[in-house]
């Protein structure tokens, strides 16, 4: 359970934007005729000032600069002048940048109603923190206990001793039961070097630097960039979490509490185990004629065919509520016209066979392809199938086969169907988001995922990404009302993003926190290299208990791995249950 939160304070509890530190230090430093860039005073923000002050004198320009302007005042004495310099600029700003950030108030009751001891950690000496705190008493914060470096032999951050002393103080043996919070790089590692959870703070902190009215009037997308940028940079500094607001540091603790009873790990290959901040998404109910949910819309499939690497002037994004076997029954039904056309249906496992039934189904014509399951599909075989039925217009296969999570060469076979005529549909369910797909290289004319795989949503609704041209030319083939593609997408250009039918409004405000996720991650070859990392600590670690693999290793994805029933009387559920809990 966690008993403590150690707060940062300029651009963590106080200060929007950290403003307050690049002020003084930018005065400072000009009152010797030196002209600082805010983004030299902000990479090393979080470090106690005097260190602060030397790290900037490191840099060889600034030195010289010094050198050049005070020649008077030899290097080594310049750290006292402009430390003494800083202070007074310092004392200048303090004041009216003490305003407590919003969220703040919200998370000060949560912690004293859950017996939740506040203490801080600061960059500022106890002159400059005497300041602050009668104006955050005001505003009603009073931390327990405010550490310095001053208490701890003037070793501050990244070192973990300042934390070290709040716990002492707090009587808290185990760090485990403790959140670090900051906004800078340093405040993250000061967290991770004292062994708590280490939580970084983007709106309003270091990394951003804006001050809220500014921060405000940004659109959306522009706001989005910011905070993928700072949050990708705590994230590389190895925190723990990332939360936008302070009061969102409320829900997490809850979730970080409940994680103490045994929580359900999901095992099978639906739903992945999703991420806090996707969770959370869904707790405010929309409507879906609202202006801002249709604008929601319309950015998730910009921003699904910029994850396919392809420009939105010849590929579209459409969303099919239900699963992916709707969106790929969605794609079938209306790519394929009613007259004059058939479909070959490349098979190495079930979801391949799936295609197959549901071309019985709908009474369309195809030849099926049917390859070993432990086996990938070769263009050889692919281009024999044609040559023996040349009435085929139509090829479907899946990347990712979900089976045995044998990854299938769709970079070689899709683009030869192509040059040959051939409309192409491929069923990218356990590959999208989580193995690099170039659909401009590719020149697929449908392929299909869904909400709750690798970009790391809840199931909800699938996505179809056509070519424009190939999709604009299907209208009337659909045997299907609801699952008519074509319509579906008329009715999102016609209407800036309204759906035909009800929607799952609260898995598309999901699946856009899981976007932003995916590229806060560092994107899909980020995304690839975790999982990569994981699937080979998995199988090596089951191999090494005698699991046998069923495919070779060549034609391994990074997502789904299978293993042989290692004797005759193994028992699968007792296994799967053993696995599904963790402590």
């Amino acid at each position: 359970m966690i008993e403590a939160i150690v707060l940062d304070w300029a651009g963590t509890t106080v200060d929007y934007g950290s403003r307050a530190p690049i002020i003084a230090f930018k005065n400072a430093f000009a009152h010797f005729g030196i002209d600082l860039s805010e983004e030299t005073i902000r990479q090393d923000v979080g470090l106690d000032k005097l260190t602060h002050v030397r790290q900037i004198l490191q840099i060889p320009e600034i030195a010289n600069s010094w050198e050049t302007r005070q020649p008077t005042i030899p290097l080594t004495k310049a750290t006292a002048e402009i430390y003494a310099q800083f202070q007074i600029e310092i004392n200048k700003v303090l004041a009216e940048t003490a305003q407590l950030k919003p969220g703040m108030t919200d998370l000060i009751k949560f912690a004293n109603t859950h017996h939740i001891q506040l203490a801080t950690t600061t960059g500022y000496t106890q002159v400059m923190l005497n300041q602050i705190l009668p104006l955050a008493a005001q505003q009603g914060y009073t931390p327990t206990y405010n550490i310095t470096s001053e208490q701890t032999n003037h070793v501050g951050r990244p070192k973990p001793d300042m934390v070290a002393l709040a716990m002492q103080k707090m009587h808290i043996s185990d760090p485990s039961h403790v959140i670090k919070v900051g906004d800078t790089v340093n405040d993250i590692l000061e967290g991770k070097n004292a062994g708590t959870i280490s939580i970084g703070v983007v709106d309003g902190g270091n990394l951003i630097g804006l001050p809220k009215q500014a921060f405000d009037q940004l659109n959306i997308e522009q706001r989005d960039r910011y905070r993928a940028k700072a949050t990708a940079i705590l994230k590389e500094a190895g925190a723990d979490e990332i939360i936008n607001n302070i009061a969102d540091l409320i829900p997490l603790i809850e979730s970080i509490d409940d994680q103490q009873h045994e929580m359900p790990l999901l095992l099978t290959p639906g739903p992945l185990t999703t991420s806090f901040t996707v969770k959370e998404t869904m707790l405010v109910d929309h409507g879906t004629w609202d202006d801002d949910y249709k604008e929601l819309t319309q950015w998730v499939r910009r921003e699904l065919v910029t994850l396919g690497h392809a420009s939105n002037e010849e590929y579209t994004a459409v969303l099919m509520q239900g699963s992916g076997s709707f969106g790929v029954e969605a794609a079938i039904g209306t790519a394929i016209p009613k007259r004059d056309a058939t479909l070959l249906i490349a098979a190495n496992g079930a979801y391949g066979e799936r295609m197959i039934e549901i071309a019985d189904y709908l009474a369309i014509p195809h030849v099926d392809l049917h390859v070993p399951e432990d086996q990938a599909v070769t263009l050889g075989a692919v281009e024999k199938a044609l040559t023996a039925h040349p009435e085929v217009t139509h090829f479907a296969m899946v990347h990712c086969e979900t089976t045995t999570g044998i990854l299938n060469p769709i970079e070689t076979i899709i683009p030869a169907l192509t040059d040959n005529g051939i409309i192409t549909l491929v069923d990218a369910m356990s590959s999208f988001g989580g193995v690099p797909i170039d659909l401009a290289q590719l020149q697929v004319d449908y392929l299909i995922t869904s909400s709750n795989k690798c970009v790391q949503g809840v199931p909800g609704f699938s996505v179809v990404l056509a070519k424009k041209n190939t999709l604009q030319a299907t209208k009337g083939n659909a045997r299907s009302l609801a699952l008519d593609l074509y319509a579906q997408y008329q009715t999102f250009e016609e209407h800036d993003g309204k759906w035909r039918f009800t929607s799952p409004t609260h898995v598309v405000y999901a699946f856009a926190e899981a976007l932003r996720e995916l590229e806060q991650e560092g994107g899909v070859t980020a995304r690839t290299h975790r999982y990569q990392a994981n699937e080979t600590l998995l199988r090596k670690g089951m191999q090494n208990l005698g699991y046998e693999l069923v495919i070779d290793e060549t034609v391994q994805s990074p997502t789904i791995t299978s293993f042989r029933y290692p004797t005759v009387d193994f028992n699968f559920q007792a296994f799967y249950e053993y696995g599904k809990f963790y402590n």
